[in-house]
């Protein structure tokens, strides 16, 4: 099978199907464009759908255990995809990276103390910090004169100086669309490194950047305190079946972690998503290749699609993710105003302030992960709402 611009130009029709995307009452109604939630509109790998088939005939779904093919499988695509090497025992098993990321602020850090994140930023890293009893301690990316953010590492040093002992890093970063460089990250270990402070990196978008630029992981950094957090669901598009990794390469510190889990009851891999995550690991690469070339005919679409429809908003240049951070600023609407006028021509984006209330204004997140025809009409709809036509 060919996966090219014709494969992923047919479109799904996933109402029915309890899609969030496509059904989340309050969000969408029938009729409108969904350029939100961090969702594809692609059909999904063959190879997964065999594999779930496959299982899915054997007509018994008793209690599953993660198998030493299931490690291994993660260990072959990081080693293939991004150079990294991981060994099957440094990995810890989980429903998500949310939920993982509420683990690590529990076992990282003390009830009051601050973590500090690099706003604007993917909403949960605000409720994981919250609803554990800690402080978000906000080290905002600065934005350079090309709309290019980078990171702040003195806003970082002062809440270090205060004593932040855990910082959580977004990696690629969702919505900038940064992939965080090796000579980055080597600026940031060293400041934490200083200070004693431990990373959760929460790299779930590793697989989406686009050429010339180059993925970096914490793990290719040898910084033992890094604990880094990741699923094969963004890339395959598999959140439904919720199952996501925890890599950690201090015995200690994972151990740890998987006391917490254990607490929690969380013993073993969902069988339906164990099946899954092997074969596309194992299977999934062509599907992959073709997607992030579609992907990146998307990006350029929908930068010179706005720059042609609506040129006041600006889209910021992007290096990684299916996610275009899009400043409407300009247009001197308030983010409420602006996203009920994209609700009301039938268009729905995510409001910036879901990733900073401050550091999201005058922002809206436009996800081009979805066949093209369904960008183009979308954008339509955006240009128009926000030119009030």
């Amino acid at each position: 099978m060919r996966f090219d611009s014709g494969f992923f130009d047919v479109g799904l029709d996933r109402m029915g199907t309890a899609s969030v995307k496509w059904g989340l009452p309050g969000v969408f109604e029938q009729g409108m464009i969904p350029l939100w939630v961090a969702d594809m509109d692609f059909r999904g790998c063959p190879a997964v759908t065999e594999a779930l088939e496959k299982r899915a005939k054997h007509p018994c779904y008793g209690y599953t255990m993660i198998t030493g093919e299931d490690r291994r499988a993660f260990c072959s695509w990081w080693q293939s995809r991004h150079g990294v090497l991981v060994e099957p025992m440094q990995i810890a098993f989980l429903p998500s990276v949310v939920s993982g990321l509420r683990v690590c602020v529990q076992e990282y850090s003390k009830p009051g103390d601050g973590v500090i994140i690099q706003t604007p930023v993917y909403g949960p890293f605000f409720a994981s910090i919250e609803e554990a009893g800690r402080r978000v301690l906000e080290a905002p990316l600065t934005r350079g004169a090309d709309g290019r953010f980078a990171m702040d590492l003195s806003a970082v040093e002062e809440h270090l100086k205060a004593g932040a002992r855990l910082m959580i890093l977004c990696n690629p970063h969702n919505p900038v669309g940064r992939a965080w460089t090796r000579e980055e990250l080597a600026g940031l270990t060293a400041l934490l490194s200083a200070y004693g402070c431990a990373l959760v990196s929460d790299e779930i978008h590793a697989d989406f950047v686009y050429a010339p630029a180059e993925f970096t992981s914490m793990l290719a950094m040898d910084w033992e305190p890094a604990t880094v957090l990741t699923s094969a669901s963004k890339t395959f598009n598999l959140a439904g079946l919720q199952h996501a990794n925890i890599v950690c390469r201090d015995p200690k510190r994972l151990n740890a972690l998987e006391l917490r889990l254990h607490r929690a009851g969380v013993e073993c891999g969902n069988l339906m998503a164990l099946a899954a995550t092997k074969a596309a690991y194992e299977q999934g690469a062509d599907w992959l290749d073709g997607l992030l070339d579609y992907l990146n005919q998307n990006r350029a679409f929908l930068a010179a699609r706005l720059a042609e429809l609506l040129p006041e908003a600006v889209v910021t240049p992007s290096e990684a993710t299916y996610l275009a951070w899009v400043d409407i600023s300009a247009l001197g609407f308030s983010n409420a105003e602006a996203y009920r006028r994209c609700r009301d021509a039938g268009v729905i984006p995510t409001d910036g302030t879901a990733f900073g209330k401050t550091a999201g204004e005058g922002f809206m997140r436009l996800n081009y992960g979805c066949p093209r025809s369904q960008l183009n009409e979308g954008l339509k709809r955006f240009a128009a709402a926000l030119k009030g036509e």
